[in-house]
């Protein structure tokens, strides 16, 4: 009994770390931004706001590809993997 009274505290250490860790979300980008992969130059649509679907736009799956990115260029992160397909009309990027 002894034993158990003693190890308690440290019973509670671990289950607060786990549960910190556990809540420690990673945050997901709202912005988004993503390239129109059939124009002859670099046509950006502004994803933000955007639900992906059937009239919108999706990200078929592909993982050596990127279907969006955080900024309006290909050097920022990444936001979504896979290929962009476009299914309607999007807002453009403004520069």
């Amino acid at each position: 009994m002894k034993y158990l009274k003693n190890i308690i505290p440290a019973l509670a250490l671990v289950l607060g770390a786990s549960l910190a860790m556990a809540m420690n979300f990673a945050e997901n980008p709202t912005v988004r931004y993503a390239e129109d992969p059939d124009s002859g130059t670099e046509i950006w649509y502004d994803l933000t706001g955007v639900t992906p679907g059937g009239s919108t736009y999706q990200c078929n799956m592909s993982p050596s590809e990127i279907c969006s990115h955080e900024e309006d260029d290909f050097s920022s992160p990444q936001v979504e993997a896979g290929e962009f397909v476009k299914n309607g009309t999007l807002p453009l990027a403004t520069p």
